[in-house]
């Protein structure tokens, strides 16, 4: 179990929105905004950025409707939603959130 706890430490995942519209725009607007989802997945050493490099170009050639950015210590998702839909951010986290077990399951224990 010990060893579990290790190897999800190898993948970090963090997330972040942008939008054209301001903090005023949503909340008098409500959710209308035109919005771009970030996932960003950061790698502790060159095995787990390698797994993050195959990873990102997967996602690039079998979803479109996202652009995948590498990063020095890892790779950046990029999805735009035409607007933001509560449904549609949380599908996406959970996505992104299942691509990090993958991810992490292919990751061999030691560094």
């Amino acid at each position: 179990m010990q060893n579990d706890a290790k190897q999800e430490e190898l993948i970090d995942l963090s997330f972040s929105m942008e939008s054209s519209g301001t903090l005023w725009n949503v909340i008098f607007e409500g959710f209308d905004q035109n919005v771009v989802l970030v996932s960003k997945f950061t790698g502790h050493g060159p095995k787990a950025v390698n797994t993050l490099y195959r990873f990102g170009f997967m996602i690039f050639e079998r979803y479109k409707d996202c652009k995948v950015e590498p990063k020095d210590s890892g790779i950046e998702i990029r999805k735009s939603l035409p607007e933001n839909d509560t449904e549609l951010v949380d599908e996406w986290t959970t996505l992104m959130e299942n691509v990090r077990e993958e991810m992490t399951s292919l990751m061999p224990y030691a560094q």
